[in-house]
C-alpha cells in the first residue's frame, strides 16, 4: 500500500528519473484496477483526482469543473480504493482550492495519513477563460486562481511535493514563486476517443505555448530547481507527446485522459468487436 513519502524524498526519485534520461510520466487512475496497472507499468506519479472518477463514469474530463463532486471528500473515498493497490509510484492528490469546506492544514494531514504524498490544482479556474465574465467574477468574489496557489503553498510547507497547472504567464509566475515543485503548461482539454473535446490547437501551438510559459517559470528561478511538464491539447499518444518534449524544455507529461481512456477505449472496441465476430455454427441455426 502507499505510504506518504516526504517532499525531498520523492523529488529525488522524480529528478533520478530525469538525470536517467526517461521522462516523467504522470498518469490518473479512477479507480483500482487502472492503479494496479500503472503502478506494474512503472508510472511515475498516479493521480487521483475528480475527472479520473468522472471518466470512470463515461463522461469527459471536464466534469471535474461542474457542480456534481463533493471532490474533496471525493478524493479521500478514491484514496481508500487506489493506494491498497500501489507498491511503487507516487501519489498524489487532485484538490479544490475553492471549497470553503476545507480546512486546509487538516485536510492535508489527512491526506498524508491516507498515503498521499503530494497534491495538485485540479479541478482549476484556469482552465475557464481568464477574460470571461465567468472567470472575472470568481477572481472577484474570492474563487480564483489565487486560492490554488495558496494552497499549494501550505502542502509544501507540510512536506507535500507539489504539481501545478498554469495556463497564462502570470499564472506561471506565480507557481513559480510559490516554490511549487512540478509546474505544469496546461494547453487545453485533451483531444481523442469518445468523449475528448474536438476543437483543440496545432502541436506547434502547443510546443509555442509550452516554451513560452516554461520561459517565465526558468527566469523566476533559474537555478531550474523544478520539474517541467506539459499536457493536454492535441497530446493524445507516444508519439504526439514525444514532438512536444523533443521541441521544449518540458521534461514531463501528465497524461490524464491520454492513457486512461483514449487507449483503452481503442483496445476494447476491438476486441469487442473480435468477441462479437465468433459465428455459429450452420447446426445450430435449427435448434429449438
Amino acid at each position: 500500500m502507499a505510504k506518504f513519502v516526504p517532499r525531498e524524498k520523492a523529488l529525488e526519485k522524480l529528478w533520478s528519473e530525469v538525470k536517467a534520461g526517461r521522462i516523467i510520466i504522470i498518469a490518473s487512475a479512477g479507480d483500482g484496477f487502472f492503479t494496479k496497472i500503472f503502478d506494474i507499468a512503472g508510472i511515475d506519479v498516479i493521480g487521483v483526482y475528480n475527472s479520473g472518477f468522472g471518466r470512470h463514469l463515461g463522461v469527459g474530463s471536464l466534469s471535474g469543473l461542474m457542480p456534481i463532486f463533493d471532490t474533496n471528500r471525493l478524493i479521500i473515498k478514491m484514496g481508500r480504493e487506489i493506494l491498497p493497490r500501489v507498491k511503487n509510484s507516487l501519489v498524489l492528490a487532485g484538490v479544490c482550492a475553492q471549497d470553503p469546506r476545507t480546512i486546509w492544514s487538516e485536510y492535508l494531514e489527512k491526506l498524508k495519513e491516507t498515503g498521499f504524498s503530494g497534491i495538485q490544482n485540479f479541478p482549476t479556474v484556469g482552465l475557464i477563460d481568464k477574460n470571461s465574465l465567468f472567470r472575472r467574477n470568481l477572481e472577484e468574489t474570492g474563487m480564483g486562481y489565487d486560492k490554488e496557489v495558496k494552497v499549494l503553498k501550505i502542502a509544501r510547507e507540510m512536506d507535500m511535493f507539489t504539481l501545478g497547472y498554469a495556463f497564462t504567464e502570470d499564472e506561471v509566475e506565480a507557481l513559480a514563486k510559490a516554490g511549487v515543485d512540478l509546474i505544469a503548461v496546461h494547453v487545453g482539454l485533451t483531444t481523442g476517443g469518445i468523449v475528448g473535446a474536438k476543437t483543440t490547437i496545432t502541436i506547434e501551438e502547443a510546443i509555442e505555448r509550452t516554451n513560452k510559459l516554461l520561459d517565465v517559470a526558468y527566469r523566476v528561478r533559474p537555478e531550474g530547481d523544478f520539474i517541467s511538464i506539459t499536457h493536454g491539447g492535441p497530446m493524445e499518444d507516444p508519439e504526439t507527446v514525444a514532438r512536444v518534449l523533443s521541441a521544449t524544455k518540458a521534461v514531463g507529461f501528465v497524461s490524464g485522459s491520454a492513457i486512461e481512456r483514449t487507449p483503452v477505449k481503442k483496445f476494447l472496441l476491438e476486441e469487442c468487436k473480435r468477441w462479437k465476430s465468433i459465428k455459429i455454427e450452420p447446426w445450430k441455426l435449427r435448434l429449438k
